[in-house]
């Protein structure tokens, strides 16, 4: 088979192509000459008039959820930052209690030769999760301090 012959055939295939569609379109031509066109206006106007109902309702109900979801919003920036002050207070407080640590370990260390001044002398240790809010808590070790101890 030729170049040729092969574009014909691809060619005529295209060319029936062309009329079956041709067809089809002519007989919705024909449905819409013949057809109830004043009925498909009427479906068409109560198509718009539902879309428009729709439609105010959405904006209603944008307008309303909008409304509630700026409230929303603040009342959680509001909560942010007062979480943001209470986390500034309680990295404060936690500052003081590792400076009074490192100064009780100092004079500790100084009044007891044998302890370096940068080992802690007490170890803090951390509870499991759960339970009351003490158990929460990180506690003290049971045994007292060397300083505590001689003065009792």
């Amino acid at each position: 088979m030729t170049f040729a012959t092969f574009t014909n055939i691809l060619l005529m295939a295209l060319c029936v192509a062309v009329l079956v569609q041709s067809a089809r379109m002519m007989r919705a031509f024909k449905a819409i000459q013949t057809g109830d066109l004043g009925e498909t206006v009427k479906q068409l106007d109560r198509a718009t008039a539902q879309a428009r109902t729709v439609l105010a309702e959405l904006k209603d109900i944008l307008a309303t959820d909008g409304a509630a979801s700026v409230r929303t919003i603040q009342s959680g920036e509001t909560l942010r930052d007062e979480l943001s002050v209470m986390v500034g207070i309680g990295n404060a407080v936690a500052e003081r209690i590792m400076d009074a640590a490192a100064s009780t370990n100092a004079v500790v260390a100084a009044n007891e030769p044998g302890l370096p001044a940068d080992k802690p002398v007490a170890k803090a240790r951390r509870r499991k999760r759960g339970g009351s809010s003490a158990s929460r808590t990180t506690v003290a070790a049971a045994t007292p301090m060397p300083a505590m101890a001689e003065a009792q």
